[in-house]
């Protein structure tokens, strides 16, 4: 044992990092919204401890899978993600105000703390898109009480081109139900077939680094609020990958790093490992680093994907540190190949 937790420190001391002592557990939950709208259980973290709510729409209904008279048939779920209007033909939009969505036209997303540790949540990443329109819009916010006494703003985000504007940050800013929000963020126009063509936007709860925290037995609820300004058919919402993410704060003697927990299995592994991740950059891809520092192995990720294998069969038996890196986020995780 003693000689493991050495090679653990030497591992981490490789990589310049000091051995973490973490303040909070750190939080990372998926919804791949492909097949149903159950959450990943395979890229919770923590596995235990934490209790995920099934999705819920509000007055937004999936699609129903079929072709309009002059619109594309769009299933309720594929590779591309869960496609939803207010009505199941993608009409009505329009009744959802002019400007920014309301409050009654949202999917809820909500977590639960059920362990004994305070957990605290960074970020919240989506992939969306409108299908047959420009004019798609999506506002946020989130609440720590079921939106019964509380409704909080997201502080901004980072879109496909960079920060969100102030204008156009996914601001919901209205308190009432009939209000349009303040300053939604733009949806690209979706392009059949082409997973690619959802804009993946990255949104802080709180400024500053410092993060939300979730108490033990409290509940995170978040809900994305949507609008489209036509009422003809075959205008639907298309959304993957919602992910909830923490950064975790290390501390040590030797460096401070700011780095994201990142979920893979198996651990131990044999022979492969997968790494669940949000939708996939250009710029990804996976780093694998031996006990001594040493990159052992790199795998390249797909654009758009939301897993990456890679092999271990050249490796030896031993602790390694695995990366995923987007070009704009780094996350890290230990694992034993035996």
């Amino acid at each position: 044992m003693k000689k493991q937790l050495l090679s653990v420190c030497a591992l981490l001391g490789g990589l310049g990092l000091a051995t973490p002592v973490l303040a909070q557990t750190p939080v990372f939950v998926q919804w791949p919204l492909k097949r149903n709208n159950a959450d990943s259980t395979q890229v919770r973290l923590p596995a235990t401890g934490l209790t995920v709510a099934t999705p819920t729409f509000k007055k937004l209904v999936l699609s129903n899978g079929l072709a309009g008279t002059t619109t594309t048939a769009y299933a309720p779920y594929s590779s591309s993600g869960q496609a939803f209007a207010t009505t199941a033909t993608g009409t009505g939009g329009s009744t959802n105000t002019a400007g920014g969505p309301r409050r009654a036209f949202f999917e809820q997303f909500a977590i639960t703390n059920s362990g004994t540790a305070a957990l605290r949540v960074d970020s919240l990443i989506f992939a969306a898109a409108t299908t047959n329109s420009a004019n798609g819009r999506v506002a946020l916010s989130y609440s720590t009480t079921g939106f019964t006494t509380d409704s909080i703003d997201f502080v901004g985000g980072k879109g496909p081109t960079g920060v969100l504007p102030a204008t156009a940050n996914g601001t919901f800013g209205a308190a009432t139900t009939t209000q349009a929000a303040v300053a939604p963020a733009v949806l690209p126009q979706f392009v059949a077939g082409a997973a690619s063509s959802l804009s993946t936007f990255r949104m802080a709860f709180v400024s500053g680094g410092t993060g939300r925290t979730i108490a033990a037995g409290a509940t995170l609820t978040v809900r994305l609020y949507f609008r489209v300004g036509s009422d003809t058919e075959g205008r639907y919402f298309v959304l993957r990958n919602v992910t909830l993410k923490s950064t975790q704060v290390a501390l040590g003697t030797r460096a401070s790093v700011v780095s994201t927990s990142l979920g893979v299995y198996p651990n131990p592994a044999t022979d492969q490992l997968t790494i669940p991740h949000a939708s996939a950059s250009r710029e990804a891809q996976v780093l694998v680093y031996n006990a001594t520092g040493a990159k052992v192995a790199t795998q390249v990720a797909q654009p758009g994907t939301t897993e990456t294998n890679v092999s271990l069969d050249a490796l030896a038996n031993g602790l390694y540190l695995v990366e995923y890196n987007d070009g704009g986020q780094r996350s890290t995780a230990r694992i034993i190949k035996k």
